[in-house]
């Protein structure tokens, strides 16, 4: 039996993602094989797997309601009740984000900070002291120099000649150069992706 709305959704989000199948299995924990199968319509994965599949795709998500489809799909071909599944989907979610902040062994202070880096593809997440891997936060802080590679002479040219500051710094981005980047980011996020309600909304 072949199951191809199910296996479309999974390899176009997957693509969408820019995931190879070898880091979903990282992620998910079966089989680049397995996956291929259930990606070509040949195998319907199970519930556990299925629910991985759906949450590890879909975090940042364009627009294009990828886990809804899926679980309504799932529960149509195994003869489920969609509300049901799509419950105990929300329950293996929070489970899910409860043994991360758990392996994190640290407070939500940290969590909701992002203070903290976490190995690309995997649950690894180590805390820091400051929360160096979330972008928008090294745009918008104004403790730390930013730099860029060390390609250009970004600092170099003032009226007044280079101090030494810029002589060995000199691939500081300055101030407007960043607001302008932040801002960049910023329309390319918003116009690509759904802004998450804020808890109480």
């Amino acid at each position: 039996m072949n199951y191809p709305v199910i296996s479309k959704l999974i390899k176009e989000q997957r693509e969408i993602k820019g995931m190879t199948l070898n880091d979903l299995e990282k992620v998910i924990g079966v089989t680049a094989s397995y996956l291929s199968q259930v990606e070509n319509g040949n195998k319907l994965p199970s519930e556990k797997v299925l629910f991985s599949i759906a949450y590890f795709l879909d975090i940042g998500s364009v627009k294009n309601n990828y886990q809804e489809k899926l679980i309504t799909e799932y529960a149509a071909i195994k003869g489920l009740n969609e509300n049901e599944l799509w419950n105990d989907f929300q329950k293996f979610r929070a489970d899910l984000l409860r043994t991360l902040e758990k392996s994190m062994n640290t407070s939500i202070d940290t969590v909701s900070k992002n203070k903290f880096k976490l190995k690309k593809g995997t649950l690894k997440v180590e805390p820091i002291d400051e929360p160096y891997f979330d972008l928008k936060w090294l745009l918008t802080q104004k403790e730390h120099e930013v730099f860029y590679g060390r390609d250009y002479n970004i600092r170099g040219e003032y009226s007044g000649g280079e101090s030494k500051l810029d002589k060995f710094f000199y691939h500081r981005l300055r101030d407007e150069d960043i607001k302008i980047i932040h801002g960049i980011i910023e329309a390319y996020i918003s116009n690509r992706y759904e802004k998450r309600k804020k808890e109480g909304d």
